[in-house]
């Protein structure tokens, strides 16, 4: 993978390089670095089954003015006097501090992740954040109420994350200059169904703000199936989705998908289902018939297949963390990942 002068481009050495999403089912964190690295692009894993500090809303508010984090209660409390008295000295803060940076004790993978990563050579490295609308969907005030609907923590939570992304940038890109972080957006999928007071104006202003804070490759994942016009028509450069729940409303978005590709975006499409019920069901060959199926609707927007190839990722289609299982199902997923990466590619 390469990345143009300004950042934001991607291009990758071989099509069809697989990755991951971060949150994993493990509580063995040596184990879930196997399964990371088992990948053509590792990424860090987040364990939440292990701790609440392991959980990524948690993980990426850290430092934030004004938050406190209830282990106990398993939430992420607002206070606004806090917020203010210690707004000053957080805005102080240069671009890239320390105090932005993620440190090993915070996570129970992230000091094996650094040794891994800086011990061998890959295609890349791929970091996670919670992206800016979904935290603020979680952090909510002593009335339970979103932060979402406050203009001052909103644009301070915005900003935040994106100094978290970048400083996480900067010291994978240390490690491996093809590295690249995305952000997990969720609440993505719920913002116009059941939200009011926050329109879709704001969400497109925060959305364009958040981007444009970025150092380097703007990429967001989401499992669910928000209105994907949103994102297909902002600056985002990686889009990474469940391609194996949403492939017949993704093939009504083709033309948005060829657009993003045609301009140098990058599709991360999840073509392995994690859930136990639906892997069983199913085989490498299936699965690549079935996400071939939605790249001929985006060939059919005038793209060529091996473009498409040439700008897309291959990961599972969602993370899982309740299969009976635990963590045998999706280790099959990453499993088959390389199977039907060959018979896309054949």
């Amino acid at each position: 993978m390469d990345f143009s002068p300004a950042g934001h481009g991607l291009e990758f050495a071989a099509p069809l390089l697989t990755t991951a999403m971060g949150i994993l089912p493990h509580l063995d964190p040596e184990r879930a670095l196997d399964l990371a690295f088992s990948l053509d692009i590792p990424f860090w894993p987040q364990l939440p089954n292990l701790s609440y500090s392991e959980d990524t809303y948690v993980q990426t508010v850290r430092g934030m003015p004004g938050v406190e984090v209830d282990h106990q209660g398993l939430k992420i409390d607002f206070f606004e006097d806090r917020f203010y008295a210690e707004l000053e000295d957080y805005l102080s803060l240069p671009p890239g501090d320390d105090h932005f940076a993620v440190s090993p004790p915070e996570s129970a993978t992230y000091a094996g992740f650094l040794e891994r990563a800086s011990g061998g050579e890959h295609a890349a490295l791929r970091g996670q954040f919670m992206g800016p609308i979904s935290l603020c969907l979680m952090v909510k005030d002593p009335e339970r109420k979103p932060i979402i609907y406050r203009d001052d923590a909103r644009e301070v939570a915005i900003r935040h994350v994106a100094a978290k992304v970048n400083r996480h940038l900067a010291d994978l890109r240390r490690l491996n200059p093809r590295a690249f972080v995305w952000v997990d957006e969720p609440g993505l999928e719920f913002l116009f169904t059941g939200i009011t007071g926050y329109t879709s104006e704001s969400a497109r202003s925060d959305l364009a703000l958040f981007l444009s804070l970025l150092e380097g490759p703007r990429g967001v994942h989401l499992c669910g199936n928000p209105d994907w016009d949103f994102l297909l028509q902002s600056e985002v450069d990686l889009i990474s989705l469940d391609a194996y729940n949403n492939r017949d409303i993704l093939a009504g978005y083709r033309s948005g998908i060829a657009r993003l590709l045609r301009r140098g975006g990058c599709m991360a499409w999840g073509a392995v289902p994690t859930h136990t019920h639906l892997l069983e069901a199913e085989t490498a060959a299936g699965l690549a018939e079935r996400l071939s199926w939605l790249w001929e609707k985006v060939a059919s927007e005038g793209m060529d297949r091996a473009l498409i190839e040439q700008r897309s990722l291959l990961t599972p289609a969602t993370c899982c963390l309740v299969n009976p299982d635990l963590t045998a199902t999706v280790e099959r997923a990453f499993s088959l990942l390389p199977e039907v990466r060959e018979l896309l590619l054949a």
